[in-house]
């Protein structure tokens, strides 16, 4: 009987240039199971974290994982509009260990991405915690700075 292979995904820490890589767009057809794969057992793995990007696990793709209030994949994520109220809260990061800072983000969101058509609207730490990850993929970590 063949062993089920654990996964050797880490989480990529300050200093790495991944983490400052403007990230790939996922190509139609693009297998990328090994990557959501990856993520997911990294974010699994943490005590704190309620999201990850592509580049925090290694990969410069377009893809974030959300884990609240369930585990949610979002390939190519685009914000197509954000709201004019903000807040001002305190986050973490996941590749920043130990660091927190005041972040000011919008409160609702509107993005699109691959897994369904048209936009969806996020409110809240949702809409905060989407914000965090596409700003991964963009090279720009808040925290970090």
């Amino acid at each position: 009987m063949k062993r089920k292979q654990r996964s050797k995904a880490k989480i990529r820490l300050a200093g790495d240039p991944i983490l400052s890589t403007l990230c790939e767009p996922v190509e139609d057809n693009e297998n990328i199971d090994h990557i959501t794969r990856d993520m997911c057992c990294i974010l699994s793995q943490s005590k704190t974290g309620v999201g990850l990007s592509a580049n925090q696990a290694g990969y410069a793709k377009r893809v974030i994982v959300v884990n609240y209030p369930n585990f949610q994949i979002l390939t190519n994520p685009i914000i197509t509009n954000v709201s004019e109220s903000v807040e001002t809260r305190t986050e973490g990061c996941l590749s920043y260990p130990g660091i927190f800072k005041k972040i000011k983000r919008s409160m609702s969101i509107k993005l699109e991405c691959d897994e369904w058509l048209g936009e969806r609207i996020y409110h809240d730490l949702p809409a905060r915690i989407v914000q965090h990850e596409v700003d991964h993929l963009n090279g720009i970590c808040k925290v970090g700075k």
